[in-house]
């Protein structure tokens, strides 16, 4: 993932571009008016793993997950997808 600086101005221009930038290479967009940056345009699946990290209780679970000490192997969790 990179970050990719555009004036406000060019991104009108560019809409489109810069949505298919974001979604395809998961790059964070910031936008710059007047000289400073005060936006960003980033993909809806990294906006939802920032949101899901600030989640209190879901990175609790993942704590008491990672400390309950169960794994599971691959062919446990994805059954014969993982197989074929």
């Amino acid at each position: 993932m990179s970050t990719k600086t555009i004036d406000a101005s060019m991104m009108r221009k560019n809409l489109s571009e810069a949505l298919d930038t974001v979604r395809d290479s998961k790059n964070i967009i910031l936008v710059k008016r007047r000289g400073n940056v005060e936006s960003a345009l980033i993909d809806i699946d990294t906006l939802e793993d920032l949101l899901a990290v600030q989640d209190p209780e879901y990175v609790k679970s993942i704590a008491e997950a990672r400390a309950s000490k169960e794994w599971y192997t691959p062919e446990e969790v994805f059954g014969d997808i993982w197989t074929k």
